[in-house]
């Protein structure tokens, strides 16, 4: 693990704030700009803490990465000069900032703590962004990083589909309907996309990271923070020299979706390799699941939408 630079946290005061991230409700000692607020009666869930010491683990830790360890109920992430992190029963996050740059900070927090969090309370997170149906239920876009969910959600944007969820949400079941829950209003942009979309002026997002040029854009305005029906996953991919859609069998979404769970080399040293197989069996016999393929280079986003729009999404509401 890297060597630990402690900067003394003494400029915070004693407000609390109060949040609601992937359904949960948060109480937190700094402000988080990318999650809802919600009102100061709600009932927490968990706590988002300032330490100047971090706790050590109460049992072995059984899994570990060059930036993290974690066993079933705890986890550990340090970024070197950025922050050190410790989330534990699901229900306490503590950050121990090593740099005044809050962006950063929670930039990792967002990504790696929410996760591990979620975890914690046996709750599988997926890699996904998604678009709301003007006509009801939402789209969900499954890929790894890089392939163009969230481009592909803010092109859908642009033809009258709001925003959902950027880069993950849960999926599970209410009954027999297969919903999704969105993470938190904020969307995340490479510098090619955000010059190539119309939904945001560049006064209107912010650099995640100095040395990355990626931006984020919120949209509190718009956000669903409660289950939304799944229309349909559609699974992302760049391969070939045209444009292809597939309707998938729902082994091949179980497989597909299987390989898009966030941080999903987690998921045994959290005990939640069972918990992860009950949830997509479920998911497999309910949502619809479609394959889009695109060029890697010919063809734009633009037309990838569109086509998206015409051959999946219109046909799957005719159906």
């Amino acid at each position: 693990m890297p060597e630990k630079l402690i900067i003394q946290m003494t400029n915070f005061t004693n407000t609390k704030y109060k949040y609601k991230a992937f359904g949960l409700v948060c109480e937190s000692e700094i402000e988080i700009p990318a999650f809802l607020k919600v009102s100061t009666n709600a009932s927490v869930q968990f706590k988002v803490q300032i330490s100047d010491e971090l706790p050590e683990f109460e049992r072995d830790y059984v899994y570990e990465e060059p930036y993290c360890r974690l066993n079933e109920s705890e986890f550990e992430y340090q970024v070197e000069g950025v922050a050190n992190y410790f989330v534990k029963k699901g229900d306490t996050i503590l950050i121990q900032a090593c740099c005044e740059d809050w962006n950063t900070i929670l930039l990792y927090f967002y990504s790696n703590c929410m996760v591990a969090l979620l975890f914690q309370r046996n709750l599988i997170p997926f890699h996904v962004s998604g678009v709301i149906d003007p006509k009801g239920g939402v789209w969900l876009f499954a890929a790894p990083s890089g392939i163009g969910k969230s481009t592909t959600a803010i092109k859908l944007k642009e033809k009258g589909y709001d925003l959902f969820t950027d880069d993950t949400a849960l999926v599970y079941l209410i009954g027999s309907i297969c919903v999704a829950e969105a993470s938190y209003p904020l969307i995340k942009m490479w510098k090619a996309t955000l010059e190539n979309q119309t939904t945001y002026d560049t006064s209107q997002t912010y650099q995640l990271r100095p040395d990355v040029e990626k931006f984020g854009g919120f949209f509190h305005e718009s956000f669903m923070d409660e289950p939304m029906k799944v229309n349909g996953i559609i699974f992302i991919e760049e391969e070939g020299d045209q444009f292809e859609t597939k309707r998938l069998k729902g082994i091949e979404g179980f497989q597909r979706l299987r390989n898009n769970v966030f941080r999903s080399q987690w998921i045994n040293g959290m005990g939640k390799a069972k918990l992860q197989f009950e949830l997509l069996s479920a998911i497999s016999k309910t949502a619809p699941f479609w394959l889009a393929k695109r060029p890697v280079e010919t063809l734009s986003y633009e037309f990838f939408a569109e086509s998206i729009l015409k051959e999946i999404i219109c046909i799957e509401k005719n159906d």
